[in-house]
């Protein structure tokens, strides 16, 4: 069973976000996440908001800024942490993704968002 998790990346050449591909992943498919974020070495660092926890799990050969990166969302409680799907109402993290992991971190650019969100299936 898997959840529906966002890959983030950048416009090639550009400041702009690509299209947030929506994809339906079990947290321990690799090879799929793997391949996604073109990494053979995954790293992970959670992100605690005030809206909400979530999952970042990106290249571990990689540097800031990222050339993609994954967002999973987490449902803490006092007996585990599950992932859950991500909703449209996290869209608002996407700034703060594309601030903090896919642009350099002095930068005076401007957020220009996603046009849209690309969900993508299994046959």
């Amino acid at each position: 069973m898997g959840n529906d998790v966002w890959h983030v990346a950048l416009e090639p050449g550009t400041t702009r976000m690509q299209d947030v591909i929506v994809v339906n992943l079990a947290i321990n498919d690799f090879e799929i996440i793997s391949f996604l974020l073109s990494t053979n070495h995954l790293k992970g660092k959670a992100v605690d908001t005030e809206r909400g926890n979530y999952l970042m799990i990106y290249g571990g050969e990689y540097k800031r800024p990222y050339p993609s990166v994954m967002i999973w969302r987490v449902e803490v409680s006092e007996e585990e942490n599950t992932i859950v799907n991500m909703r449209h109402e996290d869209g608002w993290i996407l700034k703060q993704v594309w601030r903090e992991w896919l642009m350099p971190e002095h930068t005076d650019m401007e957020y220009v968002p996603p046009k849209q969100f690309l969900i993508m299936k299994r046959k």
